[in-house]
């Protein structure tokens, strides 16, 4: 049983990734917990377990971080902007699951199968960031073709649930598809246009044309994995409530090896490969929704260039593209 030697504050405690994040603690750290659970005012009072605890949420704007030494923070940029330097000024190392920190030079952005050991040559407290969920996934199934065959340019499609913008898109999924089915009139409030049995671009367009979901893709590829890899993402959303997917066409300096390509798949820590000839798996109701690797098949070696590849990913998007990742940094900065 491991020991969790370290005093935790969730922010965003009652939110979708901070309920997931209290999940894998429990199951990772089993056992009584010196835990403090942040939310909003309106929150305060609002009793939420973990294992066989029970904890009252606490006022974020009032709660003092010297009394804890890491907090996990999901609660939107917006919250990470104006609480995270309070927590790293009072001795708190934050863990950040917000896009606000992830384009600062001097902030790591980390996904620990891919560019952990970073955190072997810091000392806390500090702001660590957690990547896009989209680009958390994609690189740790990357990062074995990078290592054997050093990627110059990748090409993706994500497909991305709606529990990636929060619970009220989950709950709007549900009440469109109720609704369509009985031939009644939606509502729209999370997206601007109807989910429930479409597809539609995800993010917020930039001045580029492309949206903000895209340009994470490509900005956080480079910071984490490469500088010199040239990424070009379409981003769109899709009526899937858990678990978002990818279909990325990568392009190599050296001709693709399918053979060792699949050895190095199957050694890579948080990955789990499907055979090629299983054209159904992985996908998400089956294999990401709930479950903590990301999943990688349809690995098909392209049909006019020796140096390109097209693979298909798979993961849970609140649990890798989220609270997983940000407990194994804590994990990492624990065993150091």
């Amino acid at each position: 049983m491991k020991n969790l030697n370290k005093r935790i504050a969730v922010v965003g405690a009652t939110g979708a990734v901070g309920r997931v994040f209290l999940e894998l603690l429990e199951k990772n750290f089993p056992g009584n917990k010196d835990l403090h659970l942040l939310a909003s005012k309106k929150s305060e009072g609002k009793l939420i377990s973990c294992g066989d605890q029970q904890f009252k949420v606490k006022d974020l704007s009032t709660f003092d971080f010297s009394s804890v030494d890491i907090a996990f923070f999901s609660a939107g940029a917006d919250i990470s902007g104006e609480f995270a330097p309070k927590a790293l000024s009072q001795g708190c190392t934050v863990i950040d699951n917000s896009s606000k920190f992830r384009r600062e030079e001097d902030i790591p952005l980390i996904i620990p199968e891919v560019n952990g050991e970073i955190l072997e040559k810091i000392n806390d407290p500090i702001i660590i960031s957690n990547p896009n969920c989209s680009t958390a996934q994609l690189l740790v199934a990357l990062k074995p073709i990078h290592d054997l065959f050093e990627i110059t340019r990748v090409d993706v499609v994500t497909f991305q649930a709606v529990s990636g913008s929060g619970q009220n898109a989950i709950d709007e999924l549900i009440n469109q598809t109720k609704r369509s089915l009985n031939n009644e009139s939606t509502t729209k409030e999370v997206y601007g246009a109807q989910i429930a049995f479409n597809v539609i671009p995800a993010g917020n367009l930039e001045e580029n044309d492309y949206t903000d979901e895209e340009m994470k893709i490509s900005y956080e590829t480079k910071k984490i994995l490469d500088e010199k890899i040239n990424i070009s993402a379409t981003s769109v959303r899709v009526p899937v409530i858990y678990g978002h997917s990818i279909a990325a066409h990568i392009k190599t300096n050296k001709k693709i090896d399918l053979p060792n390509l699949h050895s190095a798949f199957e050694a890579q820590t948080g990955l789990d490969k499907y055979s090629e000839k299983d054209f159904l798996s992985p996908n998400p109701l089956e294999h990401a929704e709930g479950r903590d690797p990301v999943s990688v098949g349809r690995i098909r070696a392209d049909l006019w260039e020796d140096d390109r590849v097209n693979i298909w990913i798979v993961a849970d998007n609140l649990r890798k593209g989220a609270a997983l990742n940000s407990l194994q940094i804590m994990e990492r900065i624990m065993d150091k």
